[in-house]
């Protein structure tokens, strides 16, 4: 056989297990464990389609075995890696006093939350403020935690994830500021640093929080909303 299908199958095997990985991973499946079960099936069925190339063509067979067995491997070290290992982080996130608050101790409403000591003004000193606060919930993982929108004293703004929060590993998860659950509309603000513990991102100064007010985590080659967090006044 000539050297040139032997060069050319490789690279073919790969193609078609990423172009089925990302249809009926990401197209397809409608939540996080079909699109793992569409994706199983997939690598099942090429193992079948690829087995009788072999036995077609004996000469291509240990090139495109080898190719195949090589991306199973692969798939396999990839979704333990990002999907199923736990990252842990504990940053040192900035806290701030809720808006609300804030507001009360500058008008001198008596109905409005008051701190538990309050000093007088001339003594108290700026501080943060917390503008927005709401729950992590899950979507199509489990999820839990708190995510704030504090403004600093020395300017610009930070989302905090803290109080416990957690989400179930996943492949290329971004932090999206949206307008909804399902990110039509969104600001990428980083990668997730880690599945569990405290950690904070930085907001860019033009991002309109009235209408970016929900939190989404978004699992990027899957296409699909694991967890989020609906903004709310503090």
């Amino acid at each position: 056989m000539r050297l040139a299908p032997k060069l050319i199958a490789p690279p073919l095997v790969v193609l078609t297990l990423a172009a089925g990985l990302w249809f009926w991973g990401g197209v397809v499946a409608p939540g996080y464990w079909s699109a793992i079960a569409l994706a199983t099936l997939w690598f099942v069925a090429c193992s079948v389609i690829f087995g009788r190339v072999g036995k077609a063509r004996p000469g291509l067979r240990p090139w495109v075995r080898g190719t195949f067995l090589t991306c199973c491997v692969a798939a396999l070290l990839g979704f333990y890696w990002t999907s199923v290992r736990d990252t842990v982080v504990d940053e040192r996130v900035v806290t701030g006093v809720p808006a609300s608050e804030a507001a009360a101790a500058v008008t001198g409403d008596p109905l409005a939350p008051q701190p538990a000591k309050p000093r007088p003004a001339a003594a108290r000193p700026r501080a943060n403020i917390v503008e927005l606060v709401g729950a992590v919930v899950p979507r199509s993982h489990s999820a839990s935690g708190t995510a704030r929108v504090v403004r600093l004293t020395a300017g610009g703004r930070r989302l905090t994830l803290s109080g416990g929060f957690e989400i179930d590993p996943g492949p290329q998860v971004r932090v999206y500021l949206a307008t909804d659950g399902a990110a039509r509309t969104f600001q990428d603000i980083g990668a997730l640093k880690g599945s569990r513990g405290s950690q904070q991102y930085a907001i860019p100064p033009g991002a309109d929080l009235a209408r970016l007010d929900t939190v989404v985590f978004w699992c990027v080659p899957l296409s699909q909303s694991l967890a989020s967090a609906a903004l709310k006044p503090a």
